[in-house]
């Protein structure tokens, strides 16, 4: 037995939406998460539970989606198509065209302008897991089912920025990603920053710089303490400095913060590194990564018989590749000054 998908949807987008839920939503949400998980009286029907989770994947889905394009739009050509619709996009096979100049009456080098290589955005399965107690929902259903529903959602983004994070450290290993716009290391500075900054600079535009809040504050603060710098700060930057929990400028970067939550209870992990940054090219036509969304998040539930927490795997399949490695840059600090 289950109840009409349609009613509750509606039901699950009002709670999520409103900033107050009306006594009925609240009461109406509390029985439902009653007939799914129990009320202690009798073992519940295992299809309500199925249909449940798949509701809440659905609609974390759905809430992820402008944080996920908004993040993954700054690094790559990021598009949705339906599962079989395989997406086929052009690499020029020079971001440049080499041209040699010559003095007149003097011999020229041609160089052949060469044409573009099409590739197939090939999808690949990508997987992560949680669990929850079901007495939670039970006993604060409001609270509990957004926490969820935001947790759930915020997974996809780190999903994909561990599949970038992977990509980034092997194409640095195969100088993919040239040693010019990679600086890492213990006490890196502003100028160490502004290297990695003014090589991608080249590319046109304002380069982003996308990282943890952490790794942000460590470069954006030298702005207040590095000797030249300081003395040409003006008010709004200062201001930014001092009251922002986000700041948004480094020198002559654009600072994007990474959705990175704690994973544990002691608020001593996190899901993605947070002395790890990633700068672009802000002005290019060809965006570093491809990335192509084959259909949405599903799930696949099971419930423990020993302790009864509900478990989910999620997967979600995606083609995620590297295109372009000399228009990304990044940027590690090894010292104490950016950790947890």
């Amino acid at each position: 037995m289950t109840y009409d998908n349609t009613k509750i949807e509606q039901l699950f987008k009002r709670v999520l939406n409103s900033k107050e839920t009306s006594l009925s939503d609240a009461s109406d949400i509390k029985a439902y998460c009653e007939k799914v998980f129990g009320n202690g009286t009798a073992t519940p029907d295992p299809s309500l539970l199925h249909q449940f989770n798949n509701l809440v994947v659905q609609e974390a889905d759905k809430i992820s989606k402008p944080e996920v394009s908004k993040i993954l739009n700054l690094l790559a050509n990021f598009q949705t198509r339906n599962p079989g619709q395989l997406v086929q996009y052009k690499i020029p096979t020079k971001t440049k065209t080499k041209v040699v100049w010559a003095a007149n009456g003097t011999g020229v080098d041609l160089h052949r302008v060469e044409g573009q290589k099409t590739k197939i955005a090939e999808p690949k399965k990508f997987q992560t897991g949680f669990y929850y107690e079901p007495i939670d929902l039970v006993n604060d259903s409001v609270e509990n089912f957004r926490k969820l529903v935001s947790d759930i959602g915020e997974a996809k983004l780190r999903l994909y920025m561990e599949q970038v994070s992977k990509l980034v450290r092997s194409a640095i290993a195969s100088t993919l990603i040239p040693n010019a716009n990679v600086k890492t290391g213990n006490a890196l500075n502003l100028t160490d920053y502004n290297k990695v900054a003014s090589t991608l600079g080249r590319y046109g535009g304002r380069p982003i710089f996308v990282a943890d809040t952490l790794l942000i504050d460590y470069f954006a603060m030298q702005q207040a303490t590095d000797p030249t710098i300081k003395g040409l700060l003006y008010d709004d930057i200062k201001k930014e400095l001092l009251t922002s929990l986000n700041p948004t400028t480094i020198g002559r970067t654009t600072a994007v913060n990474l959705v990175n939550p704690f994973t544990d209870e002691t608020n001593s992990k996190v899901q993605l590194p947070v002395n790890e940054g990633y700068m672009f090219a802000g002005d290019v036509s060809q965006k570093p990564f491809q990335i192509v969304e084959y259909g949405g998040m599903r799930q696949m539930t099971e419930q423990d018989s020993e302790d009864e927490r509900i478990k989910l795997k999620i997967t979600q399949e995606a083609a995620v590749e590297l295109v372009f490695g000399e228009i990304i840059g990044y940027v590690r600090e090894d010292s104490s000054a950016v950790a947890l």
